[in-house]
C-alpha cells in the first residue's frame, strides 16, 4: 500500500554538493567537564522509521524535501513502511548529533536497498547550506568515507578521503537486495559493518595524527546543522529504499551492528571464493574431453582482487587448442539468467566474448607451434587474473619440462570494476592438475602507515608500528617492505608481533609471539614453536646485507598451526631465509599482526601487502 506520493519540484540548493563558505554560529557543543563520566552509550530521540500516526503528515519531521520522486511506502519483505527515493532525490533533516556530547564517536544504523550498485553516490550527509563553510562528511556504498572541514587553508592537511572508488572498489553495500548497515565513527578511526559483517575499517595511531584527526570529524558532526539522506557528493545516487535510520552517541556494541534483514545477528560470513567441493584434477587424463563438457570449480574474484591458479598441463597433442582455456564471466552458473561471458582466453593467444575485441595481447616465446604442441604436456603453468577497476589482466607463464617458457597476458575490461566476476577452467582434449598450496585468491590490504620509524633509523623499542593488519580464519597475510638498519645489533632490522585481535593495550590484547629478523623471538606460542633457517652463517656480514634488504613476509594459517616464511633478498643477492611454525588459539579467531622498528626503518610496499584464501582446500 502506498502511503505517500510526492512529485516535488526540486528546491534549488546552488552548489550542494560542495557546502564551501561560511555558516551562521548554529550553537556550540557542551564542551567536556572537569568531572566527565565513563563514555556510555546512548541511542538518540531522534530516529526515522516513516511510520506516522493518523493525523501527522508523512515527512513532516523532514525540513526539505527535494526532486522528482520522494515517497513513504509501504515494504512487503520488510514488512514497514520506508522512505522510497527517485534517482537524483533527496530529503534533509536537522542534524541529531548537534549540541550532542560525543566523547569517544558516534554511530549511525539503517536499512538500505538501492536498486544497482551505486558505489560514487553519497547515501548520507552532515553539513550545511550550499553557502555554509562548516564543512561535510559524507559516505557511501563503496564504504567510502570523506571529509572536507570548514577551514579552507586546512583541506589538504584536515581532509579525510577513504576508499574512494576511483581508486577502490570495495562493493561493500551492494544493489539489490535489503542490508543492513551500521558505520561507527571513533577517536581514532572507523568500522562499516554490513549485515553484521565488518566490511571496512580504518585505525589511525597517534604518531599519524600531526594532520587529520578522527576527531575532527566527531567535532564536525556536533556542530554542523543538516542531515542529509542521498545527496552531498557530486554523484547522484541510484533509486533507493531506506528504512529505520538510528543515532547513537559514543561507540556501539556488538548489539546494535551484528544484525541482518529480519533482526538476527549477522556473524563473520565469509565472501565465497570457490563454488562446490575442490575439483583438483580436471578432464579424463586420457585427454578424451570434448569442448565444453569438463569444466574447474567456479572462482568468484571481488572487486580489486586477484586470482592465482598453479596447475600442471597435460594435452593430447593434437591441435594447439588441447591444453587450458580460461572462461572469465558473469556472477552466475552456465546457462544462467545472468550468466554472460566477458572472454574466453586460451594458451595459444586466441579467445572470444563480449570483452575480448576490445582487448590487447602481449606475448613471448611463441613462433613454433610444433614445439608448442610437445612443450605443453607437462608444463608447469602460473595464470593470474587481476582486477584494477574495471580493468582485467590475465598473465599466463607455461613453463615447459625442457625449460622453455610460453608468456601471455591480455588486457581488456569487465564490467565497471564493481561487480564479482567468475573465472573458470575449460578442458579440450586436455586436463590440468592443481597445485591445492598455490592456487588462491589474493585480496589487498589497507597501507596507510607507508614508513615506520625515522630514516636515520633512531627509533627505539616499542615507539614506531605499522598498521594492524587483521587475519581472518583460513586466510594468509603477505607483507612486502624494504628493510633499513643502524647496523649495530642483530636485531635492529625488522619485528614481527602475531597477537590476538585488539589493539596494544586493549582488553582482549594478548601477544601470541614476537619474532625478529635474527631468528629470536617470546611470547605466549612462541615456546612451542619450532626454527628453520637458511643463509644464516656470519652475523657481522648479517648486520651489513639487511641495509637496503627487500623482505616478503607470509604469514599461513591452516587451523591453529601459523606457519611465518621471511625472505630478506639483500642488495648483494645473499638471501635470508627464515621459517616460524607455532599454534595460536584454537584456528577460528581472528588474528591480529603488525612490524614493529627498534633502531630499524621499514618502508612498505602497498602492492605486496595482500590477504589470500586458498581456493581448493
Amino acid at each position: 500500500m502506498k502511503l505517500l506520493k510526492s512529485y516535488i519540484a526540486i528546491v534549488a540548493l546552488f552548489g550542494l554538493t560542495t557546502f564551501t563558505a561560511c555558516a551562521p554560529d548554529w550553537g556550540q557543543a557542551d564542551p567536556p567537564a572537569a568531572n566527565q563520566t565513563y563514555p556510555t552509550l546512548e541511542e538518540l530521540k531522534t530516529a526515522y522509521s516513516f511510520e506516522y500516526e493518523e493525523g501527522v503528515e508523512p515527512l513532516s519531521d523532514l525540513n526539505l524535501v527535494s526532486g522528482d520522486l520522494v515517497e513513504v511506502v509501504q515494504d512487503d519483505s520488510l514488512g514497514s513502511n520506508v522512505l522510497h527515493l527517485g534517482s537524483g532525490s533527496y530529503v534533509r533533516a536537522n542534524n541529531p548529533f548537534k549540541g550532542t556530547s560525543l566523547q569517544t564517536g558516534a554511530g549511525i544504523t539503517f536499512k538500505v536497498k538501492l536498486e544497482e550498485n551505486s558505489p560514487y553516490a553519497a547515501l548520507m550527509t552532515i553539513g550545511g547550506e550550499p553557502t555554509d563553510s562548516c564543512g561535510k562528511f559524507f559516505f557511501t556504498a563503496n564504504s567510502q568515507l570523506n571529509f572536507t572541514p570548514a577551514d579552507p587553508q586546512a583541506l589538504q592537511s584536515k581532509s579525510l578521503d577513504v576508499n574512494n572508488p576511483a581508486s577502490v572498489m570495495t562493493n561493500a553495500i551492494s544493489g539489490g537486495a535489503w542490508h543492513y548497515v551500521a558505520l561507527q565513527i571513533k577517536s581514532d578511526g572507523f568500522i562499516m559493518y554490513v549485515d553484521g559483517v565488518k566490511e571496512a575499517e580504518q585505525t589511525f595511531k597517534a604518531e599519524r595524527e600531526t594532520q587529520f584527526k578522527y576527531q575532527d570529524i566527531i567535532d564536525h558532526l556536533m556542530s554542523a546543522p543538516y542531515l542529509y539522506i542521498a545527496a552531498g557528493n557530486d554523484s547522484t545516487l541510484c533509486d533507493a529504499r531506506i528504512d529505520d535510520i538510528k543515532f547513537y552517541r559514543n561507540e556501539m556494541t556488538e548489539k546494535q551492528w551484528n544484525q541482518t534483514i529480519g533482526g538476527g545477528a549477522g556473524g563473520e560470513s565469509e565472501f565465497e571464493y570457490v563454488i562446490g567441493d575442490p575439483i583438483i584434477t580436471v578432464g579424463a587424463t586420457d585427454c578424451s574431453a570434448a569442448w565444453w563438457t569438463e569444466f574447474s570449480n567456479y572462482f568468484r574474484i571481488p572487486a580489486e582482487g586477484t586470482a592465482k591458479f598453479k596447475f600442471t598441463n597435460h594435452t593430447s597433442g593434437v591441435g594447439n587448442w588441447n591444453n587450458w582455456n580460461l572462461c572469465i564471466c558473469t556472477d552466475d552458473e552456465r546457462g544462467g539468467s545472468d550468466y554472460a561471458e566477458y572472454m574466453v582466453l586460451r594458451s595459444d593467444l586466441f579467445g572470444w566474448g563480449d570483452s575480448y575485441g576490445s582487448g590487447t595481447w602481449e606475448s613471448e616465446g611463441y613462433g613454433d607451434w610444433d614445439a608448442f604442441r610437445a612443450d605443453m604436456e607437462g608444463a608447469e603453468v602460473v595464470v593470474t587474473v587481476s582486477r584494477s577497476g574495471s580493468t582485467v589482466v590475465v598473465d599466463a607463464v607455461a613453463t615447459s619440462p625442457n625449460q622453455t617458457v610460453y608468456h601471455e597476458k591480455f588486457t581488456t575490461t569487465c564490467g565497471d570494476g564493481s561487480q564479482v566476476i567468475r573465472a573458470f577452467f575449460v578442458m579440450d582434449g586436455s586436463w590440468i592438475q592443481f597445485d591445492s598450496n598455490e592456487t588462491s585468491v589474493l585480496s589487498p590490504v589497507d597501507v596507510s602507515t607507508l614508513e615506520i620509524g625515522t630514516s636515520d633509523c633512531s627509533a627505539g623499542w616499542w615507539t614506531s608500528f605499522s598498521d594492524y593488519f587483521k587475519i581472518p580464519a583460513g586466510q594468509n597475510l603477505h607483507l612486502g617492505f624494504e628493510n633499513h638498519t643502524s647496523g649495530g645489533n642483530n636485531w635492529n632490522n625488522w619485528n614481527l608481533c602475531v597477537s590476538t585481535d585488539d589493539e596494544r593495550g586493549g582488553g582482549d590484547y594478548a601477544e601470541y609471539f614476537v619474532i625478529r629478523s635474527d631468528l629470536f623471538g617470546w611470547g605466549d606460542s612462541y615456546g612451542s614453536g619450532t626454527w628453520t633457517s637458511e643463509g644464516y652463517d656470519d652475523w657481522d656480514a648479517f648486520r651489513a646485507n639487511m641495509e637496503g634488504a627487500n623482505v616478503s613476509i607470509d604469514i599461513i594459517r591452516d587451523g591453529a598451526n601459523v606457519t611465518v616464511d621471511a625472505v630478506a633478498t639483500c642488495p648483494n643477492n645473499h638471501v635470508y631465509h627464515e621459517v616460524f611454525k607455532t599454534v595460536c588459539g584454537d584456528g577460528t579467531q581472528t588474528l591480529s599482526s603488525f612490524l614493529i622498528v627498534d633502531g630499524s626503518y621499514l618502508k612498505m610496499n602497498p602492492s605486496e601487502c595482500y590477504l589470500s584464501v586458498p581456493l581448493l582446500k
